[in-house]
This record gives structure tokens, sequence and C-alpha cells, in this order.
């Protein structure tokens, strides 16, 4: 276990200092959801500043706080991962426009491909990988909304970097992180995508149904992030886009107005979104 030293605190916002394997992180921002409040994906398929980012069908009056979402090319209109927006409104694989899942899809056949971080109706949220359309129509009945992410931290309440941790049998019943050999083709962890420590854009979701939300100023190994958001109580965690974009606004009233984090301002694609229910 690592050591959270309070900086600051200002409504639903917490500012840290993370201390974890003799590594000390300064500028932790962290908002915290509450009852009555929950979190969506916000798109763009042209690049623009968080402060404009929404979701469809949320009030932008709703929104609480927002950070960066998923990676994405800077020279190009893609956006990796999966992101369902809610019944009726377009779904995107890698930046492409859906009405309807398709029958074919990188995202069935990789089973490393970008963790789902599944927001359900229920009040609780888990993470995802889809064998099949079949599978992802079953699925997106239980959920809210579906936000793409770059690599599991916290499955199941465990830290995947401190033991080793399988999804369930009926869901394929992977290892999640082989930590012998992190590029294990049979495990659901992309050691491809950039591991280098970089600042980091967090988003995991606790046991009491509230949502967690993380970015960091100092940068941070990706065994530091996954070991803060098990200190943070989560029971699903996943690492979002890093280094120059990561940005936390909040909204007046429920903490420090305006951006918080020291860097962010650049133009980008997705976004998550903290509002009012």
């Amino acid at each position: 276990m690592g050591t959270l030293s309070l900086i600051t605190s200002n409504g639903q916002y917490k500012k840290y200092t993370y201390t974890h394997g003799g590594a000390s992180t300064t500028g932790v921002h962290v908002f915290t959801t509450k009852s009555g409040q929950s979190v969506a994906p916000a798109i763009s398929t042209t690049k623009k500043p968080l402060s404009q980012l929404n979701p469809l069908d949320i009030s932008p009056s709703k929104v609480i706080a927002k950070t960066n979402g998923c990676m994405y090319e800077y020279h190009e209109t893609k956006f990796y991962g999966f992101f369902y927006q809610g019944s009726g409104n377009p779904m995107y694989i890698n930046g492409t426009r859906y009405t309807t899942l398709p029958t074919s899809s990188i995202m069935y056949d990789d089973p490393k491909y970008f963790p789902s971080f599944c927001i359900k109706s229920d009040g609780t949220a888990t993470i995802r990988w889809f064998s099949s359309k079949d599978d992802a129509e079953l699925a997106l009945q239980y959920c809210d909304y579906v936000i793409g992410a770059c690599h599991p931290l916290v499955y199941d309440s465990k830290c995947v970097f401190n033991q080793n941790v399988y999804e369930p049998e009926v869901l394929g019943g992977k290892l999640i992180y082989n930590r012998n050999d992190p590029s294990d083709s049979d495990t659901r962890y992309n050691s491809g995508i950039t591991q280098r420590t970089d600042k980091r854009t967090l988003l995991g979701h606790k046991g009491n149904g509230t949502f967690v939300m993380v970015v960091t100023d100092g940068s941070m190994s990706m065994k530091n992030a996954a070991n803060l958001m098990y200190d943070l109580d989560c029971d699903y965690a996943v690492n979002m886009d890093g280094g120059s974009p990561v940005e936390m606004r909040i909204a007046s009233g429920y903490g420090p107005a305006g951006k918080v984090s020291a860097g962010g301002g650049l133009s980008i694609h997705t976004a998550v979104v903290a509002y009012r229910t």
C-alpha cells in the first residue's frame, strides 16, 4: 500500500501527494462523485478543448467535472477504444461511427483490445472485453454507458500488478496481467501501448457506487497508478490518456472552479464527464 498525503480539499475535490515504492507523485487531483451523480463519455469527431466537450442527452448545466478520455492520434481523426453513448446514440470503435454493433471487429478478435469501462444501470461498474457482437449486445442491455480506456488497473477490488487476477470463466477466464511476462498473448493487458512513467488520467468506481476521476501533474508509473486507485478503494479502475493532454476541470460549487490541473488545454476527441443525474 502507498501513502496519500492530503494537500487541499474543496467540495468533492481533493489534492494529494502519493508515495508508493519509494516514488512520490505530486499534484494528484481527485474528484469523487456522490449519490445522485454519475459519469458518461463525451465525444467529438473533431478535436475540441475539454471545456467544450459534453455528453449527448445531458444538459451542460448538469455537468460537474471533466477529465480527458482515452488515447487518440494527434494528426488523424482517430480515437481508440469502444464508446457507447447510450441507447439510440452513435457508438464508436477506434473512431469509426456505428449505429449498430458491427458483426466483425478488432474489438472481438484481439484479446488485448482496449478495456471497456462499463457504467451499469444498477449503479455498479465493471471492465469488459467483448468476444462477439452478441456478447456486446447482451452486455449493453445492462449499461448506461461504456468508456474506452487504455489499461486495466484494478479488477474486482484487486490490483492487477500485485497478484494474479482473472476475469470470471463465463467472460473468458483470462488472466488480466501476467507479472512474469507482461507481453503474454493470452492475457488482457496490452503491453504494446506506451508504458513509460508519465502524467496520468485515471478512472475508477468504488463499491459504494461512486466514481473516482484522477489527473496527476507529476509523472507516475503504471504500477503506481494501479496502486493509487487501489488505495482510493476502487473495485474497478482503468488508465486513460496520459502525458500533455491530461486535464481536470470542475464546475463552480463542486470544487475549485475551472481547470485545477497544471497541464492540459489541448484539443482532444474524448472526455470523461461527471454529471448530476
